[in-house]
C-alpha cells in the first residue's frame, strides 16, 4: 500500500509540476515572443497558415490537458500518467518538431505524421470511452458511469460493429507507430541518460553557474529554477519516454484486440488488424518512393531520335514531380542520407564505438527516419535546376513558381528586396492611381506616364515592369517622388548601361531609393523602382516618413493609324490594380471593371484629336548628322525578289505552344517568298539530335516536328553558323517564339552575322534580350517582328530604299547622311523643332551601331554622349533615379571603369537560402560539456532579461 502511495504521488508530482512549470513558459516567453510576430507573418502571407496553427496547437495542449487532468483524472494518478505519456508529451513533441524541424512536408512523411496524430487521438478516446464495442463487454472498471453515456452518445450514429472495426484499425496502427517511435526516440534516450549522469557527477557545471549570476538581474532568482526544473523534467521525459510511450500504445493496442477477438472472434481481428496494417504499409511504400530517382535517371542521357524524345514527353507530369522534388530537397527533408551523421557522432563520441559500430546505429536510424531523408546528395538542386530548364526550357522558379513558393515560406527565411520570378503577378504593391497627359505635336507626341503605388505588405518592395514601345520611340525621362510635387521630385541620370544597372542593384541592396530604366531590346524596356515604403501597422513609432512613391515616365512617339501607342505590358512583378485604381487617360477618367480591371495596365492606343497628316522631317543632329523621316503608304511596301534568304526555325519544347502559328507562317513563307527567292531552312535541335539544313523548303512539313528541349538564341545561332559554311545570305530570319530570357547567360557569343538578322516571335516579344544576341540583331543591321511577312516586308522596302537607309518602323523610312560641314543643308521642313531631334537621335544612334569599329569602346561612349546630350534611353545608355550625394559619386565611379557598358543578365532567378541541416554535425559535446552549454544558455537568457528591463525603464 506504501509503494503505491508512492508511486501516485511520483505520478501526480511529474504530471503537475512539468504542466505548471511550462505553461510558465509558454505564456510567458513562447506567447510574447513568437507567437504574435508568427501570426502577424501569416497575416501577411509570408509563411503558411499552418505553421501558425501548429503554434496555437503548442500552446493550447498542455493548457487543455492540465484542464483535462484537473477534471477528469485528479484522483487517478495511473490515468495522469497514461494522459501525459500517451497524448500530451507525443503531440507536445510533435508540435516542436513540425514547428521548429520540419518545414514543407513530403508525401511519406505526411501519412506518418497524421497516422502519429490519428493514434494519439485514438489512445485518447479509449482513455475517455475504452472499448466500442457492446457496452456489456466493456471491463473497464476506470471508466466511469457518465463516460460510458458519453460514449454511447457518441458512437450511436455509426453502431457499435461499425465503430469497434474503426476503433481496432486505428489502435493496429497504434501498434506501428507505437514501435516504430519509441525505437527512434531511444536512438536519443540512451546517449541523454548517460550524458546526463556523466555529466551531473562531474560537477563542472556548479563553477559557470555561480559566475552567471554575477551578471544578471534579480529575475534570474525565479527564472533559473524554473529553467532548472524545466530542464530536469524534459530530461527525464525525454529518457523515460521512448519505453513508457511504446508500452502504452502496445498495451491499449492489446486491449481493444482482445475485446474486439473476445466479442467478434479471434480470426477476424486478426484478419482485420493485419488487413490495415498491411495496407497501411502498402501506401507507406508508394509514398516512399521520391520521383528525382527515375526523372534524373531517364534525362542522364540526351534523346538521341523523335522517338525517345516523344516517349520523355508523354512522362513529363512524373519528370517535373522529380526535378521540382530534387530542387525542393532542403525544404521537403530534413537532411540527404550522406549528411547525416549525428547519430553516429553522437555514439562514437559518448560511448566510444569504433567507426563501423557507429556506422551501423546511424544506418539503422537512417532506415527508420526514411521518410525524413532525401535520397540523394546536396548537388542534386543545382543538377535539377539545370534538367528542369533543358527539357522544360523555362526556369524552374518560373514554371512551378506555387511549389517553390509554399517550400520558401514553409521556413523564416524571407525573400529578397527584389522582385524576382517569385514575385511574377503577386499582389504586394497597389497602383493606386495612373494619369496619362499626351502633348499632341502633330504627326509626333509627348506623352507622360504617371503613377502612385501603395505598398500593402509590411516589408520594402520593389515595383518592376517589362514593357514595349513602338521601335522608333524615344524615352526621354523617369522621376521618382514622395509626393505628387514636381519640384520635389528626383531627376534622373543618363549613364551607360552596365554602371546604372551595378549602381541601382547596390542600393537595392542597402535600401535606399533608386530607380532604374533600361532598354532591353528594339522595341523592350526594363522600369525597376525601390524602395516602396512598407505598410505602416499600428504603432506609434511610425508617424513620419513616407507613405506611397510617385514614378513619372516620359517618351515621344510618332503617330500610327490606331492613334497613340501606349507601353505594352510584357510583364509586371509586385505590382497589382484593381477597379478602385483611379485612372485619367488623356483627360478623360476610365473605369475598369471586373477581370478588365485586374488586366489591363493601359489601352494599347489612344485616339489622336489632331487629324494632321503625317509629312516628312528632318533633324540636323551635332557632328554633321542628318536624319530624316519619310512616311510611307502600303504601296511603298514589297517582298523581296531574287533574294538568297535563310531561315532558322527553333525547335525548343515552348515553341509547342505556337505550333499553329508555326504553321501558318510556313504556308506563308511557301506561298509568297519560295518561288521568288532562295530560301534555306535551317532546323534547330536541342542536345541529343544534331541541327539540320533542309533545301527543299516545298516539302518540309511542320507537323512531324517534335519540339524538345531548350534552345538558346546564340546557341541556335552557332548551329546555324557551322551548318553554312561557306554559304552567303542576303537576309537572315530566325523563327522562334516569346522565349525565355531568364535562361539566358552572359557569354560571349563568336558568332557574327555578315547579313542582317531578323528574329520573328511567334505569340509575341520576349520581356528582353542578352545584349550578346541584341549586339547580334543591331551591329547586323537587322531587327525584330512578330510575323514572318512583316520582317520580310520591311527588309524589302528598306532595301528599296536607298544605302542611306537605317530602317522601315512605323509607317516612316528612316534615313541617315553625314554632311560635311562646306556642304549646303538641305532643308524639307520643321528642322528647327527641337522636340522631334530626340526621335531622331534614337534613329542616329541606331545608324552608328552598324558601323564597324576597331574600337569598340570608343564607338559607345560616342553613342553614349548623344543620348546623354538628347535625354534618350538606348539599348546602350540607361535612366537612373538618384537621391543622395553618395549614390552620385558611386556613379561617377563606375562611369570611369572599362566595364561600363557591360551588363549582366537579370534572370530574376532568387538564390533560395538552403535551410540548416539539423542532423548534420561535425562533432559532439562531452557530457560535462552539455551541462556547461546549458549553464551558459540560462545565463544567457538572464543577461537578455536584464538588458530588456533596463531598456524598457530607459
Amino acid at each position: 500500500m506504501k509503494a503505491k502511495q508512492v508511486f501516485d504521488a511520483i505520478f501526480r508530482i511529474v504530471f503537475w509540476v512539468w504542466n505548471l512549470t511550462f505553461l510558465s513558459t509558454v505564456y510567458l516567453g513562447i506567447l510574447p515572443y513568437l507567437a504574435i510576430p508568427l501570426i502577424q507573418a501569416t497575416i501577411d502571407g509570408i509563411i503558411p497558415l499552418e505553421f501558425s496553427l501548429t503554434l496555437t496547437a503548442l500552446i493550447a495542449v498542455p493548457t487543455v490537458f492540465t484542464i483535462v487532468g484537473a477534471r477528469r483524472f485528479h484522483k487517478q494518478p495511473l490515468q495522469l500518467m497514461r494522459l501525459f505519456y500517451g497524448v500530451e508529451a507525443p503531440l507536445f513533441l510533435l508540435c516542436l518538431i513540425r514547428l521548429f524541424m520540419l518545414r514543407e512536408l513530403n508525401p511519406a512523411s505526411s501519412l506518418i505524421i497524421a497516422t502519429i496524430v490519428l493514434c494519439i487521438a485514438a489512445f485518447l478516446v479509449e482513455m475517455l470511452y475504452g472499448y466500442f464495442g457492446k457496452q456489456e463487454n466493456i471491463e473497464d472498471i476506470s471508466i466511469s458511469q457518465d463516460a460510458r453515456n458519453r460514449k454511447s452518445s457518441s458512437i450511436g450514429f455509426m453502431g457499435n460493429k461499425r465503430s469497434a472495426w474503426i476503433q481496432l484499425g486505428f489502435h493496429s496502427l497504434m501498434l506501428l507507430v507505437g514501435t516504430w517511435a519509441a525505437t527512434l526516440l531511444m536512438f536519443y534516450a540512451l546517449p541523454v541518460a548517460f550524458t546526463l549522469v556523466v555529466g551531473f557527477l562531474s560537477f563542472v557545471w556548479v563553477a559557470p553557474l555561480i559566475d552567471s549570476l554575477k551578471y544578471t538581474s534579480l529575475s534570474i532568482i525565479w527564472w533559473l529554477p524554473l529553467s532548472l526544473i524545466l530542464f530536469g523534467l524534459t530530461s527525464s521525459l525525454f529518457v523515460v519516454m521512448p519505453s513508457l510511450y511504446g508500452f502504452l500504445y502496445i498495451q491499449s493496442g492489446r486491449k481493444v484486440f482482445r475485446s474486439f477477438a473476445s466479442q467478434y472472434g479471434k480470426n477476424q481481428a486478426i484478419m482485420g488488424s493485419l488487413g490495415v496494417m498491411a495496407a497501411w504499409l502498402a501506401i507507406f511504400a508508394a509514398l516512399l518512393q521520391q520521383p528525382q530517382i527515375q526523372a534524373m535517371k531517364i534525362l542522364a542521357t540526351p534523346a538521341a531520335n523523335d522517338t525517345a524524345r516523344q516517349t520523355l514527353l508523354a512522362k513529363s507530369d512524373m519528370i517535373r514531380s522529380g526535378l521540382v522534388n530534387a530542387y525542393l530537397s532542403p525544404y521537403r527533408y530534413l537532411s540527404t542520407v550522406g549528411e547525416n551523421n549525428h547519430i553516429y557522432e553522437m555514439y562514437k563520441n559518448t560511448f566510444s564505438l569504433p567507426n563501423t559500430a557507429a556506422r551501423n546505429v546511424q544506418n539503422s536510424y537512417n532506415f527508420l527516419m526514411s521518410p525524413f531523408l532525401y535520397q540523394g546528395s546536396d548537388s542534386d538542386v543545382k543538377k535539377a535546376e539545370k534538367l528542369y530548364a533543358g527539357f522544360f526550357d523555362t526556369e524552374i522558379q518560373k514554371g512551378d513558381t506555387e511549389a517553390v513558393k509554399h517550400a520558401v515560406q514553409s521556413t523564416s527565411n524571407r525573400q529578397e528586396a527584389k522582385a524576382g520570378l517569385l514575385n511574377v503577378n503577386e499582389e504586394k504593391v497597389w497602383l493606386q492611381s495612373q494619369e496619362v497627359t499626351i502633348t499632341e505635336k502633330g504627326d509626333w507626341a509627348d506623352i507622360q506616364l504617371y503613377e502612385v503605388y501603395k505598398n500593402q505588405t509590411p516589408n520594402l518592395q520593389e515595383v518592376f515592369y517589362y514593357f514595349s514601345l513602338p521601335e522608333s520611340a524615344a524615352v526621354t525621362g523617369v522621376w521618382l517622388g514622395d509626393t505628387g510635387d514636381l519640384k520635389r521630385r528626383f531627376a534622373f541620370s543618363v549613364s551607360p548601361r552596365g554602371a546604372a544597372q551595378q549602381v541601382y542593384n547596390q542600393q537595392v541592396r542597402e535600401n535606399v531609393d533608386p530607380a532604374l530604366l533600361e532598354q532591353v531590346g528594339p522595341k523592350q524596356y526594363r522600369l525597376r523602382a525601390f524602395p516602396i515604403p512598407a505598410k505602416r501597422e499600428f504603432s506609434r513609432t511610425q508617424t513620419d516618413g513616407p507613405t506611397e512613391m510617385h514614378l513619372w515616365l516620359t517618351y515621344k512617339v510618332m503617330r500610327q493609324p490606331q492613334g497613340w501607342a501606349m507601353p505594352v505590358l510584357a510583364e509586371k512583378r509586385n505590382i497589382y490594380w484593381d477597379g478602385n485604381t483611379r485612372r485619367t487617360i488623356a483627360g478623360k477618367q476610365v473605369n475598369y471593371k471586373g477581370k478588365e480591371a485586374k488586366e489591363t495596365w493601359l489601352p494599347t492606343f489612344v485616339l489622336a484629336v489632331s487629324r494632321q497628316q503625317a509629312i516628312p522631317r528632318l533633324a540636323n543632329l551635332p557632328g554633321e548628322h542628318t536624319i530624316s523621316a519619310k512616311p510611307l503608304v502600303d504601296a511603298n511596301y514589297s517582298l523581296p525578289q531574287g533574294k538568297k534568304l535563310a531561315v532558322i526555325l527553333d525547335t525548343s519544347r515552348s515553341m509547342a505552344g505556337e505550333t499553329k502559328e508555326v504553321k501558318e507562317n510556313f504556308e506563308w513563307l511557301k506561298a509568297n517568298s519560295l518561288k521568288a527567292n532562295t530560301v534555306d531552312l535551317y532546323v534547330g535541335s536541342a542536345a541529343g539530335m544534331p541541327p539540320k539544313l533542309v533545301e527543299d523548303l516545298g516539302s518540309f512539313d511542320v507537323g512531324k516536328l517534335t519540339f524538345y528541349g531548350t534552345l538558346q538564341l546564340k546557341d541556335i545561332l552557332q548551329q546555324f553558323a557551322q551548318l553554312r559554311a561557306d554559304r552567303t545570305y542576303d537576309t537572315v530570319f530566325l523563327v522562334s517564339d516569346r522565349h525565355s530570357y531568364e535562361l539566358s547567360d552572359d557569354r560571349k557569343t563568336s558568332v557574327s552575322m555578315p547579313s542582317p538578322l531578323w528574329t520573328v516571335h511567334l505569340g509575341g516579344l520576349p520581356p528582353a534580350y542578352d545584349d550578346g544576341t541584341l549586339k547580334l540583331i543591331q551591329d547586323s543591321g537587322g531587327g525584330v517582328s512578330t510575323d514572318i511577312k512583316e520582317a520580310m516586308q520591311r527588309v524589302a522596302t528598306t532595301a528599296s530604299s536607298g544605302k542611306s537607309a537605317i530602317s522601315v518602323v512605323d509607317g516612316y523610312v528612316w534615313s541617315y547622311a553625314k554632311t560635311p560641314k562646306s556642304a549646303a543643308v538641305a532643308k524639307i521642313t520643321d528642322d528647327e523643332n527641337e522636340g522631334f531631334k530626340p526621335i531622331a537621335a534614337r534613329q542616329l544612334i541606331t545608324a552608328l551601331s552598324k558601323e564597324k569599329t576597331s574600337n569598340q569602346l570608343t564607338q559607345l561612349d560616342a553613342m553614349h554622349s548623344l543620348a546623354k546630350t538628347f535625354k534618350v534611353v538606348t539599348p546602350y545608355s540607361s535612366m537612373i533615379v538618384l537621391v543622395n550625394d553618395a549614390q552620385r559619386a558611386q556613379l561617377k565611379a563606375a562611369e570611369a571603369k572599362s566595364d561600363r557598358f557591360e551588363r549582366k543578365i537579370e534572370s530574376g532567378k532568387e538564390e533560395l537560402t538552403k535551410p540548416n541541416n539539423p542532423l548534420n554535425v561535425s562533432g559532439v559535446p562531452e557530457p560535462e560539456e552539455w551541462l556547461l552549454l546549458i549553464v551558459g544558455a540560462i545565463g544567457l537568457l538572464g543577461v537578455f532579461l536584464r538588458q530588456r528591463r533596463a531598456k524598457v525603464i530607459g
